[in-house]
């Protein structure tokens, strides 16, 4: 039996149970091992269509799991019309799972595996679903300093700069590349333009300046360590398991490029000067630990700083008509133009 509580008309019912009896396996006798699952609409629903599945299987036991619909047609309207066309890969996610996180033992939700079908084209992602509140929710310092640690120690495994294993498994991630970045700027540019034309003549000239100096932002960027980014670093993509262990989740954005844009997304938001230091101390030490050299800190400082202008500017371009959601609402226009003037540029 599969019951279906508020679920969405995209994964057909007998479809769904017919791809878990696939991943899961069959029993000896040949049988189906699914008993019965119970779904419903999950609340971190953001740009795909996410179900909780409570599944009990022949043998008694029960699985937790999350399905991630990635197929197009389950793109949800509002990420449909602001998110930008080069970003969307409907398989990269289930790649990363599969390709590169798999038997890392990073502690990233346990892959049960994925359901591809060409015509019509679907991709469904099975995951654990894990028991644990996003970090946002966490409030204390110490729980950031733990992602960053998390970090630190991620970024090592995969190797930094030279160090960096650039492998068969990752051809599928996009390269965050000179060309990447300035084509954020370009974007910002054209939709501050648009969104905030009427405002003070002195802050579009200050904006004016960044984009036109930003080839010195671009090739600092690109000068840095490169690895595998997550890419989305915020506190809403970590949950902290009940044993306060570090667990990413939505890894749609995965990428090769410089390392510190992580760190930037995970210090972002309204902390002090002194509790971004010791974000970035806790990820030093991490890379430290796994043998990396981590270099200067004031040069490491600037690198970061540098990496949250490039993630102000993609706020700024993500959409003309749009506002970052919850956590992300910031007022980015005056986060970019602070951070340039500390790094002279503009």
């Amino acid at each position: 039996m599969l019951t279906d509580v508020a679920a969405p008309d995209c994964i057909p019912i007998g479809e769904l149970r017919a791809a878990l009896d696939s991943l899961l396996g069959r029993r000896d006798d040949g049988t189906a091992k699914v008993r019965n699952v119970r779904r419903r609409r999950s609340a971190y629903s953001s740009s795909h269509e996410i179900d909780n599945l409570d599944v009990r299987l022949a043998d008694g036991r029960s699985l937790r799991l999350v399905v991630k619909n990635l197929s197009p047609a389950s793109l949800l309207p509002t990420a449909r019309r602001v998110r930008p066309e080069f970003l969307y890969d409907a398989g990269r996610e289930i790649r990363t799972y599969t390709r590169v996180l798999a038997g890392r033992g990073l502690g990233t939700p346990h892959c049960y595996g994925a359901f591809a079908s060409s015509e019509p084209e679907r991709r469904w992602l099975f995951l654990e679903r894990v028991e644990g509140v996003p970090l946002w929710q966490a409030g204390a310092v110490e729980s950031w300093e733990g992602a960053a640690r998390w970090l630190g120690g991620m970024h090592a495994a995969f190797g930094l700069g030279p160090g960096f294993r650039d492998d068969s498994g990752m051809s599928h991630l996009p390269r965050h590349d000179a060309r990447f970045f300035a084509t954020w700027a370009i974007r910002a540019a054209e939709f501050v333009r648009l969104r905030f034309g009427t405002g003070s003549p002195r802050t579009r000239r200050r904006f004016e300046r960044i984009v036109a100096d930003y080839d010195a932002v671009v090739r600092r960027l690109v000068r840095m360590p490169v690895t595998l980014v997550h890419g989305e670093f915020y506190p809403s993509n970590i949950l902290l398991r009940p044993d306060g262990s570090i667990c990413p989740v939505d890894w749609e954005l995965a990428a090769i490029g410089p390392s510190l844009l992580d760190v930037a997304a995970l210090v972002s938001g309204e902390w002090t000067a002194a509790q971004r230091a010791r974000m970035a101390n806790a990820y030093r030490r991490a890379l430290e630990s796994a043998g990396r050299t981590p270099g200067p800190v004031d040069a490491m400082s600037a690198d970061i700083d540098c990496c949250r202008l490039h993630l102000a500017m993609q706020w700024l371009g993500w959409a003309a008509d749009w506002n970052p959601p919850g956590g992300h609402a910031r007022d980015w226009l005056r986060e970019a133009l602070r951070l340039a003037e500390r790094l002279g540029i503009g």
